[in-house]
Parts: C-alpha cells; sequence; structure tokens
C-alpha cells in the first residue's frame, strides 16, 4: 500500500500542445477587473462628493457674507439709536421750562405758566 491511491489521468498524452496553449495565464487575486455598473457608480459618487463640496464651500461662503452684511445693519441700526436719543435729549433741554425762562427774561418777557401747553 505504499503506491498512492489517486491515480494520474492524462488526457491525449500523445497530443502535443500548440505554443499558445503553452503560456500560463497568471492570475493577480489582488487586481481584479472593474465591471460597468463598478465604475458608473464611481463614477457618479465622485460626481455627486463633488457636487456637495461645492454647495458645503458655497453655503459656507454665503453664510459668512449674510453675517457680515447682519454686522453691518447692527452697526447702522445702532448709530440710528444713539442719533435718536441725542435728539430726545437735546430736545429735553430745548423745551425745559428753565430754558424758556431764561429766554424770556432776556428779551424782557414774562412767561406765565399757565399759559404753556404741552402737546405729546
Amino acid at each position: 500500500m505504499a503506491d498512492s491511491l489517486a491515480r494520474k489521468v492524462e488526457f491525449n498524452p500523445n497530443k502535443q500542445q500548440e505554443p499558445e496553449q503553452r503560456k500560463r495565464q497568471v492570475l493577480d487575486h489582488s487586481r481584479v477587473a472593474w465591471n460597468g455598473l463598478e465604475k458608473f457608480l464611481l463614477v457618479l459618487g465622485t460626481i455627486i462628493t463633488l457636487g456637495l463640496m461645492t454647495l458645503l464651500v458655497s453655503s459656507s461662503i454665503s453664510a459668512t457674507s449674510a453675517q457680515h452684511e447682519l454686522t453691518s445693519v447692527q452697526r447702522a441700526v445702532a448709530k440710528g439709536q444713539n442719533q435718536v436719543s441725542d435728539l430726545h435729549q437735546e430736545l429735553g433741554e430745548l423745551t425745559s421750562s428753565a430754558r424758556m425762562n431764561k429766554i424770556a427774561k432776556s428779551k424782557g418777557l414774562t412767561l406765565i405758566e399757565k399759559n404753556i401747553r404741552t402737546i405729546r
């Protein structure tokens, strides 16, 4: 029983192989060819990724621009409020009864308080 139980089977042992068949095709199992669907999905994924990157950058730029515009509008509003506050203060100073009495005395007039109407 020293013989191997597997038999060597030779198919057409007398037939010579042609030179084209003698070449051995070496398969590299780490590299597999891409099929059409895989190529399409890769291209589609790349296009979608680039589109989303562009959208992200443009939205970031527009958000920054809107933030700058908001800041400038807030500055303008604050400036306007300060001007309104200053004008109210000036109005209060100009319409004070002490100032009116002072002006009346300098012109030789008398001020009768009961004849003054305050309109608001």
